[in-house]
């Protein structure tokens, strides 16, 4: 990826979007209706980017994300909290996920994969986003040259970058002003409105982790209902969204088959109020560069050893080189580059699978003082990217199935 902002920063209204709405309710006072004016003044299809502009205008505020997911057992929540300053083009926020005891154990590690161990604090300042994995942890500064360069796996980090919306991209906010509004807001007693619009599921689906993103790529017809309330003063108070079209696709991959239902939230308060919390500016703790301190495991040597919990990213694919006498959570036991071409058309075969092989024949093969003393688990894991191919000649389909992987052992 070239840079942290993506496009969906940057469009004020594409291709997008019909609304349903409901009623009118009564009038606020004169004062509240000329507070609004510059919002509320303009023909309906401009109020959401004049809304965003308001919201801009008020300097700094407070935020709250949160996607949720239900399921019988109760839900589980990826929540960011923090504040923005517009003006700077900053943000600090906490993160993390938290689940209900009974949400179901599968989907709960699935979740898992990519969100931080406790909480998490991230800060943006334009085109840079720093992790702080723990509080004595120090900052870890991606730059869009150490996004480049570590590979797609940092597309959870860099989702967060200051965007022409706001300082904390990832957000509902980002999806407000590429919505067009069709019928007149509901208008409530204080003075501010209520939208029903709806959006495009592929639009929507830009809320999720990039885990999720990535295992579909048609998020079919089906519109997304929104909700945006903005202020008497056209500021974006809150907005809410009913992903049900997007997880039936995800159910479609087999993938979280026991979450009924999926909503986002995003609330604004304590506009123009000073912010909130000390990000890497404040001094305290070091700051390190992700580019030259973390490295894709893919790089690293066989028997070296590495941390993968103060990354910020939840992954394999990207670590800390470490010295194996020092903690670590890995040990890199091979480089492996699997190559095969298979009769007939299997385009959907597990590509990782034929990784598996080699993969035990590495391990068993590996020096014995790599593995002594009961320190790692038993068996092995790997990571890696493939490609499968199907081509067709003379009158011959085959596929073709390559990639390189890293096989590791974790420790115990």
């Amino acid at each position: 990826m070239g840079t942290l902002k993506s496009a969906r920063h940057r469009g004020a209204a594409l291709a997008l979007l019909l609304p349903v709405i409901i009623g009118v309710a009564g009038c606020g006072t004169g004062e509240k209706a000329e507070a609004g004016k510059a919002v509320y003044g303009l023909p309906l299809a401009e109020q959401f980017q004049a809304a965003t502009d308001a919201t801009r205008e008020a300097g700094t505020a407070a935020f709250v994300s949160t996607l949720t997911y239900g399921a019988a057992g109760g839900d589980a929540v990826h929540e960011a909290k923090g504040t923005q300053d517009y003006g700077r083009g900053t943000a600090i926020a906490e993160l993390g996920l938290t689940a209900g005891r009974h949400f179901p154990a599968d989907e709960l590690e699935f979740l898992r994969e990519t969100a931080p161990d406790g909480k998490q604090s991230v800060a943006t300042a334009e085109d840079d986003v720093y992790v702080r994995p723990g509080d004595d942890s120090a900052w870890l500064r991606y730059t869009p040259e150490a996004v480049n360069e570590l590979g797609e796996t940092t597309g959870v980090v860099a989702a967060h970058a200051a965007g022409d919306t706001a300082p904390y991209s990832g957000t509902l906010a980002d999806l407000v002003p590429r919505v067009i509004p069709r019928e007149k807001p509901e208008r409530r007693e204080d003075g501010s409105r209520v939208y029903r619009v709806t959006a495009l599921p592929e639009v929507a689906a830009e809320l999720l982790p990039r885990n999720l993103q990535s295992l579909q790529h048609d998020w079919g017809t089906e519109s997304v209902q929104l909700t945006v309330r903005l202020d008497v003063e056209g500021r974006l108070a809150s907005a809410t969204a009913d992903l049900g079209p997007v997880l039936a696709r995800l159910h479609e991959q087999k993938v979280l088959v026991e979450v009924k239902g999926l909503r986002a939230s995003y609330r604004l308060s304590a506009f123009g109020e000073p912010v909130k919390g000390k990000g890497p500016e404040a001094g305290g703790r070091p700051v390190e560069d992700a580019g030259k301190v973390l490295a894709p495991i893919g790089t690293l040597d066989d028997g070296r050893c590495a941390t993968t919990a103060d990354t910020g990213l939840g992954t394999t694919a990207v670590v800390r080189s470490v010295d194996c006498e020092d903690r670590h959570d890995l040990r890199v036991v091979a480089q492996v580059r699997i190559d095969r071409t298979l009769p007939g058309d299997l385009g959907t075969v597990d590509a990782d699978s034929y990784a598996e092989r080699p993969c035990g024949r590495a391990v068993a093969a590996a020096p014995h003082e790599w593995l002594r003393g009961g320190r790692y688990e038993e068996g092995y894991s790997y990571v890696g990217t493939s490609e499968v191919t199907v081509s067709t000649a003379a009158g011959r389909t085959d596929t073709t199935v390559a990639g390189d992987y890293t096989c590791y052992v974790r420790v115990s």
